[in-house]
This record gives structure tokens, sequence and C-alpha cells, in this order.
């Protein structure tokens, strides 16, 4: 066999073992307490934020250490943590109807109570929209809203009686990110909308606690594995748990941040 035939063969073996990404190993590093597995975020700069066994707002370095803490002035207990917007951070109160904004410094700004304004219903979630808004959904009504703030009204209201099972719908969060907006549903999946509030498509991942964020990347954890899931060619790829305790995740370039009951197990991937 002549040697161009022998590289030819070679080329021919060594494609796919090329062509499969392995995921890294992990190695445990530390854990932290965490009074929710779900009410967490990330900053763009690779923060984590998180409750603490007290129920106060702790900020991560990266790395997963302590940097600052807010103890919020109001009673009841924060639902959703949105930190990725670098000029303000929304905590939501789904008890009290309450959305506090906070600064970089973690100083609050304003604070709004769903009830003051021309908001009918019950917000079951929230997020900040990339124009000052929120978005909400409402689950009296089973609708998609969109809050304007200076006017203190919803500018947009997408009906979602058609789209979502309403005997057996568990909406867990929302998250506009990249001019789309995010309906995590547990039961059914995940709902995406463009940012006029327009239904596009629905990606059916069921079991889902907290979806996040990197790059073009959506990941969460189902059935004991971290997915990565293209948010355009849709190509995934996964990620074996150590544990089969965890509920959610948040990854940035340097650790893995795996939330169970009670606690985060911060990772290093090798």
């Amino acid at each position: 066999m002549k040697a161009s035939s022998y590289l030819f063969t070679f080329w021919l073996l060594t494609i796919p073992a090329l062509a499969q990404k392995q995921a890294p190993q992990l190695l445990f590093s530390h854990s932290i307490p965490a009074s929710s597995p779900t009410a967490i975020s990330q900053d763009r700069s690779g923060n984590v934020y998180l409750l603490d066994d007290k129920y106060n707002l702790l900020r991560l370095d990266p790395l997963g250490r302590p940097i600052d803490t807010f103890s919020p002035p109001t009673r009841g207990r924060i639902s959703t943590i949105e930190a990725w917007n670098p000029m303000k951070m929304l905590l939501f109160y789904q008890d009290r109807q309450d959305v506090m904004l906070l600064d970089r410094f973690m100083r609050p700004i304003s604070s709004i109570n769903l009830t003051d304004v021309n908001y009918q219903g019950i917000a079951k979630a929230a997020s900040l929209a990339a124009d000052d808004g929120f978005w909400l959904f409402d689950e009296t009504n089973v609708t998609l809203s969109k809050l304007d703030a200076h006017l203190r009204k919803p500018v947009i209201e997408t009906p979602l009686n058609l789209i979502l099972d309403k005997e057996h719908f568990d909406v867990r969060m929302l998250r506009e990110y990249q001019n789309m907006v995010y309906l995590l549903d547990y039961n059914s999946g995940i709902f995406v909308f463009d940012n006029l509030g327009n239904y596009l498509k629905k990606l059916p991942l069921t079991g889902v606690s907290y979806i996040g964020f990197r790059n073009n990347e959506l990941y969460f954890v189902q059935k004991d594995e971290l997915h990565f899931l293209d948010l355009y060619t849709l190509e995934e790829h996964v990620q074996p748990l150590p544990h089969k305790l965890y509920l959610s995740a948040i990854v940035n370039d340097s650790r893995v941040f795996l939330f169970r009951q009670g606690a985060a197990d911060v990772y290093i991937p090798e």
C-alpha cells in the first residue's frame, strides 16, 4: 500500500475521535450554603448571585469567593434574581408582587408593587426587558405581558392559553436574551418569543427548573446531566454530573456552580 493510502486510512480513523467534543472532568472545590437552587443569577463579569441560608443576597466572584452581601429591607422571599444587566439588578418577590431594582453596588434604585400599577392579575415570573421595562407571566390570566416602567402599565399582552396547558402548567422563570424572550414551563418545555411578545416556537425540554445563558448557548440541568444547547443550530452537548442531587447550574469561564437543596457546590472544569 502506498504511503498516501496509509495517510488517508489514518485520517478516516481519526475523524470521529476529533469530531466528538469531550466533556471536561469536574474537580470539586468547595460548597456554599444557598437557600434556593433557582433564585440565582450571574452578571457579565462572571460574578454569581444567590441567597444565603438567611435569605440575604450574596455576591460571589467568578471563583466562588464571597464579595459582598445585600440584606433586603422588604419582608418576603426573593423568588427571582436577574443580574445580567451591568447597571441594574432585578429582585422579584412573588409573594408580595414587588419588583426591586439594585445598582451595580447592590444599592436599591427603585421598587414597584404590581398592585399599584395597571397590572391585572398575579405575576408568577418576572424579567428585565432590554428597554427598561419588565416581562411578566400572569398565572391568573395565563398571559405574557410587558410592563412599561415609565407609563406604569402593560404595553404588550400575549395570551398563552392556546400554547400552555391551563391544567398542568408550572412556569418557573422568564428571561430576555439576545432579543428573544424565554419562558420556562417545568411540565412542557421552553417557549420562545420575540421582543414584541410574538410566539415563535417551543423547545420540548421538560423537567427543567432553571435555565442559564452563555454566549450563544442555553444550558440547564436535566436527568442528572448538564446540557448545553446552541440557540441557533440547536446542536447539543452534555456534561455528566458527579451527583444526582443537582437541580440547576451557573457556568462561567473558570467554574461550574451546581445547586442542590441547601447548597451550591463549586467545581473546577479540567
